[in-house]
């Protein structure tokens, strides 16, 4: 029988929607800050980190890949598993991909091993599945992401998914850093935020402020070469710089933040544990609640 998660609401970030916290009352900067003017930009100052991968034998994967399949209504057969091995770390990343994903393997590889690897420590599993328009979730708790439509050319995304993550994980037992005190002192010193996604929660401003923080980061020029009014935002920004020190400049090496996921069978016809031991692997008590899934297109 295989160990079950111990029963609780877990807290789940959504991408670029929410309606779990209120919109947040200052205005959006003008001109906001361009995000979908970003990913170009991204991609030609975050290098790709070498890497190889190798493909799991059918029937196995992690827990939350099939949790997530049973969710969405996919079936766990139609799930490929890989370990992926990038040249900056001992430790190979674990990403599921559903055979009808938009998203290919390529895109999910090269993406996230372009984020600076003190970043994708916060991130322990990635999945791929099919979905309409554009979206992505993450179980920020534990740095699980998944990735809906045809969005492997959108960067931008890896980043914000990431520093859902990252949040989350600052303190992990004060739960949400941009929920705390400490946060909205420096967020109170700007009058404004970056966007309109980024108005629609605190947690949200903070994702967005993470791309604009490793933006600044990485592209010369900063922030202030993508927009004038740069200072309209400076505590935000700065304070993700200062609160993360080097998880948003590439270099280092990996130390990841979170062990694998529990390794269980696809089901029955992989003939991997008996049927009683399959029903009860799907009981409730894998995961109890569903995430805030939000769709861009």
């Amino acid at each position: 029988m295989f160990p079950s998660y111990t029963r609780k609401a877990w807290i789940v970030a959504a991408c670029l929607a929410s309606g779990v916290l209120a919109d947040l009352d200052k205005p959006i900067m003008s001109p906001a800050v361009p995000f979908d003017h970003t990913d170009s930009i991204f991609y030609e100052h975050l290098s790709p980190t070498s890497s190889t991968y190798d493909q799991w034998g059918w029937g196995w994967l992690p827990l939350r890949c099939k949790a997530v399949a049973q969710d969405r209504g996919l079936n766990p057969y139609d799930f490929n598993v890989y370990n992926v091995h990038y040249e900056d770390c001992n430790q190979a990343w674990v990403m599921c991909r559903h055979h009808g994903a938009q998203v290919s393997l390529d895109q999910m590889i090269d993406n996230f091993g372009r984020l600076p690897v003190r970043l994708r420590n916060y991130v322990r599993h990635q999945i791929a599945v099919p979905g309409d328009g554009l979206g992505a979730y993450t179980y920020s708790d534990l740095g699980d992401v998944v990735y809906t439509g045809d969005i492997g050319h959108l960067l931008r995304f890896w980043v914000h998914e990431a520093g859902h993550a990252v949040d989350r994980n600052i303190n992990p037992s004060q739960g949400y850093y941009s929920l705390t005190d400490a946060w909205i002192n420096e967020y109170n010193k700007d009058a404004y935020v970056c966007d309109s996604y980024a108005k629609t929660s605190m947690i949200e401003n903070f994702a967005q402020e993470v791309v604009v923080a490793l933006f600044d980061n990485v592209v010369p020029g900063g922030i202030g070469s993508l927009v004038p009014n740069w200072n309209d935002i400076f505590h935000q920004y700065a304070t993700v710089q200062a609160v993360t020190g080097d998880t948003l400049i590439p270099g280092g090496t990996c130390n990841r933040l979170f062990a694998d996921d529990t390794i269980v069978c696809m089901g029955p016809a992989a003939g991997c544990e008996s049927k009683r031991d399959y029903e009860q692997a799907n009981s409730t008590e894998i995961y109890e609640s569903e995430p805030i899934v939000c769709n861009l297109g």
